[in-house]
């Protein structure tokens, strides 16, 4: 499998794209981010590729007939359907078959059709597209495995903008590259040096076994975990959204700051933003939204965030984290709301509290094994000691500094500050010297793919 923390793509893939895209003819460079897209998607996952091509040629047509006939709703329903059981049928074949059924980044490529063909029913785009350009869409390299999941009119707009390989523009080019560079190698480390780190942690309290683990060992795991998934997967926003900016794309915001947020419904705003506003615009909204009466507020936002579980995964696990999280927004939104300053302190709680340990409902998808952690945390059911009541010590020694560099990181004034001034070139100097420590350590191990690319 290819991706971006693989010293394969670093080295080979994305500097040979990056040359042959931009001595492509400006009117031919569609082309050549479809075919590199293809190759890419094809080194990771050959024999799905079938279905992504087949899904875009019938996402492609059906979106041309929509906006060619008089009766648009029942095409858009009828396709939208379509999408929908592709997404369903290969989560189950994946989970209950085999898992190399479910291919690579379906979910993701799948709601970006789903997308593209609302907006072509609501006009949100101007002009007919050629099928090169909402291939090109569906399949770019950057986004086709893990999002961020950008809207057609994001992408079309700037079609027009992308340097062309002239003289008049080189320098433009080399600087969109060079900043796309620094966003990639923030996010690189992000993943090889904290995420990759911390999942060697959750990988030890697997082998040492829940019922075996004491209840500090267990609230680390938990704290891990949450580092863990968010630094691979801010990591990936920010090496994906990176490699747009190389493109001539603008930076897409995935992640920001969600651990600053003041209630759990300000954390999934923030929390892969694009995925968030997907859910907004095309299930919410269109349900009613909150301009509806509370009881239909409330089973709008259930519809959405079983929706939300099941597109991370078709095991009980994802379904109960989903609810759990609408039985926390609920709360925030119709009691919390009234409660003036206990909101601010409660939303605190369950932003640094609850959304931790929902992570670890998110991590475990045997239930007796999620039951049986759950009394490691909160030890009040006689359920046992722990082997080792001192087991936490010794995985602080190993595993405590990428936590606190993590947790240092959740600040937002630290990344902000590095926003403000990438450009400088103490700031180069100092990337540059992360940038070849990530490669170290990504050549001394075996690698570890991104977690999202199971979803």
């Amino acid at each position: 499998m290819i991706n971006f923390s693989d010293l394969s793509f670093i080295f080979r893939f994305l500097p040979v794209f990056l040359i042959l895209f931009y001595l492509t003819p400006i009117t031919c460079r569609t082309w050549t981010l479809l075919l590199g897209s293809l190759v890419f998607y094809a080194v990771g996952d050959f024999k799905m590729l079938p279905a992504l091509l087949g899904a875009v040629i019938v996402n492609y047509l059906f979106a041309r007939a929509i906006r060619g006939a008089e009766k648009k709703k029942g095409l858009l329903a009828f396709i939208v359907i379509i999408d929908a059981l592709m997404l369903i049928e290969f989560k189950i074949l994946g989970q209950f078959v085999n898992s190399e059924l479910l291919p690579i980044g379906i979910s993701f490529y799948t709601f970006k059709m789903i997308s593209f063909q609302a907006d072509t029913y609501l006009k949100r785009y101007d002009g007919e597209p050629r099928f090169v350009d909402v291939a090109a869409y569906f399949c770019m390299f950057p986004q086709v495995v893990m999002g961020p999941i950008m809207r057609y009119s994001d992408y079309s707009d700037n079609l027009d903008i992308i340097p062309c390989a002239t003289k008049s523009t080189v320098k433009e080019i080399f600087e969109n590259i060079e900043d796309g560079i620094r966003y990639f190698i923030v996010g690189l480390a992000m993943k090889v040096i904290i995420a990759d780190h911390l999942a060697m942690l959750w990988n030890e309290i697997d082998k040492i076994g829940y019922e075996s683990i004491s209840t500090p060992l267990a609230w680390v795991g938990a704290v891990g975990y949450s580092l863990n998934l968010f630094y691979d997967f801010w990591g990936y926003s920010l090496m994906a959204s990176g490699i747009a900016v190389m493109l001539g794309f603008p930076f897409i915001v995935n992640f920001d700051h969600p651990y600053g947020a003041a209630s759990v419904s300000e954390f999934y705003r923030r929390w892969h933003a694009t995925l968030g506003s997907w859910f907004r615009d095309y299930i919410y909204i269109p349900l009613g939204g909150s301009r509806v009466k509370p009881i239909r507020i409330i089973l709008n936002l259930l519809v959405v965030w079983l929706v939300t579980g099941f597109w991370h995964g078709v095991t009980l696990n994802f379904i109960l984290w989903g609810l759990i999280l609408f039985a926390i927004i609920v709360f925030e939104r119709f009691v919390l709301q009234k409660l003036g300053i206990v909101k601010a302190i409660v939303g605190r709680f369950n932003v640094l509290v609850l959304i931790p340990l929902t992570w670890v409902v998110f991590a475990i998808s045997d239930a007796n094994e999620l039951m049986l952690y759950f009394t490691r945390l909160f030890p009040f059911f006689g359920t046992g000691v722990a082997v080792n009541g001192n087991d936490y010590i010794k995985n602080l020694g190993l595993f405590g500094g990428f936590m606190i560099a993590g947790l240092i990181l959740l600040i937002p004034h630290v990344f902000k500050f590095f926003e403000k001034h990438r450009k400088n070139p103490i700031c180069t100097i100092i990337l540059l010297a992360i940038f070849w420590f990530s490669v170290y350590s990504l050549s001394n191990s075996a690698g570890n793919p991104f977690m999202y690319f199971r979803f």
